[in-house]
């Protein structure tokens, strides 16, 4: 979906996907069907009182938002299967369905759901959500101190951060009670020391409802660009009597096993809170089986182990592929902004787990999704700027029963959905707002999904041409770039892949006329100061939009026979 990620999230988060079919790709055996593209309805949610200072992640868009607008912080998705009206032996279709997505429909661009962004603003995000805060008390929340009860708790976070490091398994599970809940963190702790971490240590946040927020602040080693923040809830044991203990007297002297129940944060009726970026796939999961390359981690529940040992290295060839074109053709850095630096990636069979990472209790299934991009909220630490977002890195998560996986071509398949959503994932650290309430404010949805498309095809014109003329042959066209929100992702798979197509194909008329670097800049400059649309057209073409999109629409008109 759009600029982050490409879900339907409004305002703090963001997240974008990809369509499940794909077009065939050189050097593979075999044809295929035109994919289609990406798409998401963009929508985000925010917890229901103000949160601590970091970034939470927001559940992708629900039935009145299937395909909200999308900007910042929301999931995109990526079409899932091959188009029905699609022969074999054609391109696949891009992306493009409702839900996170970059790509949506029934092609290549309804399967993959590109980035969410979920960021911790305390905002509140999206009708529905503003429904529930309405009819929920605030929470009971207290900030604690670095004496007493909070100092006490410091030391048991400090406790987990140095039994990682020394990678003892006894000392990081001694704080959590004896039973289900010390053995379920004992597969944590297994399945964390299988990670490349820079940066992971705990921390104790505040008590709300009589659990004790706790943040786990990692970075992945060549992956994030800063710090993003995971947030746990937990239920413990206090020195307080009474019978609802309050965390903030600290745990009781002379007991060790003081935690009883870890999730995530919870609200006063003792459901999922909304934010927090959990479950993350070492508490998903039993047992992590994990790839790494050079700036590409890849990971997946052991028992689909194979999946994984199979297209890691397809994964690794399209990272490296986007992240040559961004560092050949990427504006410079500004600031503590830039590019990303390598990209994080889930692959998960299992829907009912695929809906549900990172997402607390999960989103409603969106059948045309068949990946996302999440991009996350930077810790504490770096200064973003006054009222600007920093993201510290993103996470992908694919679903690998989708047509681009299973296909004979799967090859191409992979390399489409991995190249798409990583785009997303590269300019996602560039965002500078999480966009209003609506989800406006963002990036525009035809440059965030038109860049990821690009991207998904570059040296395969051919290809997009084929795209162009297979996609567009139905469906009227106006002479305008696609839209956003709704419009962009449209119910209509067959409407929503043409907006994908397009948004792609304008991007790549741009390159032809101005140059790659052209392309680049301008969805940087979208990214990081979108009210500045029309400008941003005029400084990469050096014509008013009205005059670009005239000449864009005569070059579609020129390439589509049954446009003319």
């Amino acid at each position: 979906m759009g600029v982050v990620g490409g879900c339907a999230m409004n305002g703090a988060s963001f997240i974008q996907g990809d369509l499940v079919t794909y077009p065939p790709q050189s050097g593979v055996s075999g044809a295929g069907q035109p994919v289609p593209p990406y798409q998401q309805p963009p929508y985000q949610q925010q917890p229901p009182y103000p949160q601590a200072p970091h970034p939470q992640q927001q559940p992708y868009p629900q039935p009145p938002y299937p395909q909200g607008p999308s900007g910042p912080g929301l999931p995109q998705q990526y079409p899932q299967q091959f188009p029905p009206h699609f022969p074999q032996q054609q391109p696949f279709p891009p992306y493009g369905a409702p839900q996170p997505v970059r790509r949506g429909g029934a092609g290549r661009k309804l399967a993959c759901a590109g980035v969410v962004l979920v960021v911790l603003l305390g905002v509140v995000a999206g009708g529905a959500v503003l429904l529930h805060v309405a009819r929920q008390r605030a929470p009971v929340r207290q900030p604690l101190s670095s004496s007493g009860g909070g100092g006490a708790w410091e030391k048991v976070t400090a406790g987990l951060t140095a039994a990682l490091a020394a990678k003892d398994e006894e000392a990081f599970v001694k704080p959590f009670a004896a039973g289900a809940t010390k053995e379920k963190q004992r597969l944590v702790f297994r399945n964390l020391v299988k990670i490349p971490w820079e940066t992971a240590r705990w921390e104790p946040g505040l008590t709300m409802d009589g659990q004790l927020t706790v943040d786990f602040v990692h970075q992945v080693k060549g992956v994030d660009n800063f710090p993003i923040t995971e947030q746990y809830g937990w239920k413990v044991l206090s020195a307080a009597s009474g019978p609802s203990p309050d965390p903030m007297a600290g745990p009781p002297p002379g007991v060790d096993e003081v935690v009883t129940e870890v999730g995530g944060v919870k609200d006063d009726r003792g459901k999922d809170a909304g934010f927090g970026y959990y479950p993350a796939p070492w508490d998903a999961y039993d047992e992590l089986a994990v790839q790494v390359r050079d700036h590409l981690v890849v990971m997946s529940d052991k028992g689909q182990a194979a999946e994984l040992n199979r297209d890691v290295d397809v994964l690794a060839r399209a990272a490296a592929d986007d992240l040559a074109a961004w560092q050949k053709y990427g504006p410079a850095p500004t600031g503590d902004r830039k590019g990303a630096s390598g990209f994080f990636v889930v692959l998960e069979k299992n829907r009912d787990v695929y809906n549900k990472l990172y997402r607390g209790d999960g989103k409603p299934n969106d059948s045309l999704e068949a990946g996302v991009n999440m991009p996350m909220q930077a810790a504490q630490g770096p200064k973003a700027g006054d009222g600007e977002l920093l993201i510290g890195g993103s996470r992908i998560v694919m679903d690998t029963t989708g047509s681009r996986f299973t296909s004979d071509q799967w090859q191409g398949g992979v390399t489409d959905i991995g190249r798409h959503e990583m785009a997303h994932a590269i300019v996602a650290p560039l965002l500078t707002t999480s966009g209003g309430f609506d989800g406006s404010g963002g990036p525009r949805d035809w440059v965030s999904e038109g860049f990821a498309e690009y991207m998904a095809l570059r040296g395969k014109d051919s290809l997009a041409r084929d795209e162009l003329n297979a996609y567009l042959k139905d469906v009227p066209f106006d002479g305008q770039l696609p839209g956003n929100g709704d419009e962009f992702y449209a119910s209509d798979a067959d409407r929503r892949t043409a907006n994908y197509t397009l948004s792609g194909d304008a991007l790549r008329f741009m390159a032809s006329k101005y140059g790659d670097a052209k392309v680049f800049a301008f969805v940087a400059a979208q990214y990081g100061q979108p009210k500045e649309y029309e400008q941003q057209v005029t400084a990469a073409t050096g014509q008013p939009l009205a005059q670009f999109q005239a000449a864009w629409a005569a070059h579609v008109r020129s390439a589509v026979p049954a446009r003319r």
